[in-house]
């Protein structure tokens, strides 16, 4: 974790920058209990209706580590931040166009992303049994597909999975989310660097920039990437504790 740092290192957004944090979602009942004051009335709300404790801890812990983080860079009260929605339901602070944030969390991680552009981020366990060449023929490009096959079979699954979260981050950064099919645009595939390289659309690529985040040996059964509206320099990376 050499180039991950903690906490008591942070210190506010640069421009041209982007930060990343990195956190543990399975926590004790105790810390759940701790964070779970900090979510809104929508949030408990959402949390409530999780089937599972499991799955109900991790979006408790998810929310609550976000809310703290944004509460280093707004000076403001973690239960206090009022977020706004976009047309497809992401979360963005009304009134600021300066600081962006985003949320992606899969088993017993979760990521955030914090920017002075508007900023889309995932991160995946690629472990999960799932039919990942069916799901790949459906919402994969034919250059994808090509790609991800033309690898050893044992690098097939994982590089999909980074397909994925290359996607995942660029669907978020249009704030179209789901509703901008991943079938209509083409990233680039493993072993090659994260790049958005065709747009159904025709919209200019370049407005895009996208990273392959590397994550620590403690998250090495997961992948992670994020996409900016803009052009970025650095990159630091934040581990919560």
């Amino acid at each position: 974790m050499n180039d991950w740092l903690d906490t008591a290192q942070f210190h506010p957004l640069q421009n041209r920058c982007i930060h990343v944090w990195l956190f543990q979602l399975d926590l004790s009942p105790v810390s759940i209990s701790r964070f779970l004051p900090l979510l809104d009335a929508e949030e408990k709300s959402r949390c409530n209706r999780f089937v599972h404790s499991v799955h109900r801890d991790r979006f408790i812990a998810a929310h609550g580590f976000m809310r703290s983080v944004l509460e280093l860079y707004l000076q403001q009260p973690a239960a206090a931040l009022c977020f706004a929605k976009g047309e497809h339901g992401k979360p963005f602070f009304s009134g600021r166009n300066d600081l962006h944030f985003n949320l992606s969390h899969s088993q017993d991680i979760a990521i955030l992303a914090v920017a002075g552009h508007d900023i889309g981020v995932d991160v995946e366990y690629v472990n999960r049994k799932n039919d990942w060449k069916k799901i790949m023929q459906r919402f994969y490009t034919a250059p994808e597909q090509k790609q991800i096959l033309s690898l050893p079979e044992p690098l097939q699954q994982r590089a999909f999975f980074q397909v994925w979260t290359r996607k995942e981050a660029h669907m978020k950064v249009t704030g179209q989310g789901l509703y901008l099919s991943p079938s209509q645009f083409t990233v680039s595939a493993p072993p090659d660097q994260a790049a958005l390289l065709d747009m159904d659309s025709g919209q200019d690529i370049r407005q895009w920039q996208m990273f392959d985040i590397d994550l620590p040996d403690t998250a090495r059964d997961y992948c992670a990437c994020l996409s900016l509206a803009g052009t970025a320099e650095s990159l630091l990376k934040f581990v919560f504790l």
